[in-house]
């Protein structure tokens, strides 16, 4: 599932966060549920500290990784996807 651009993501404040290493460890109280974020999973966490478009997401990783803008559009997506089924993220009303 690709998201349109204007889709707007922000985190949810529920899960517990913690960074080592670069990567982002999390905690779902509600759900006992553990996530562990690579380096790009954690530089989009940290991205999602403000609402974020999705586009504009997808752009900024595109001019600071060297890979096609359509890979990232599925990855990230993908990675959206299962933080928004896990509650780890919202969708913002656009």
């Amino acid at each position: 599932m690709i998201f349109p651009p204007e889709t707007v993501f922000t985190r949810s404040p529920d899960p517990l966060t913690t960074e080592i290493d670069g990567d982002v460890v999390m905690m779902d109280l509600a759900s006992s549920a553990y996530f562990n974020l690579d380096s790009i999973g954690a530089a989009i966490w940290a991205r999602l500290e403000t609402p974020t478009r999705f586009e504009d997401l997808c752009g900024e990783l595109h001019a600071r990784y060297d890979a096609p803008l359509d890979i990232i559009r599925r990855d990230v997506a993908a990675l959206l996807a299962d933080m928004l089924t896990h509650g780890l993220v919202r969708k913002e009303a656009t």
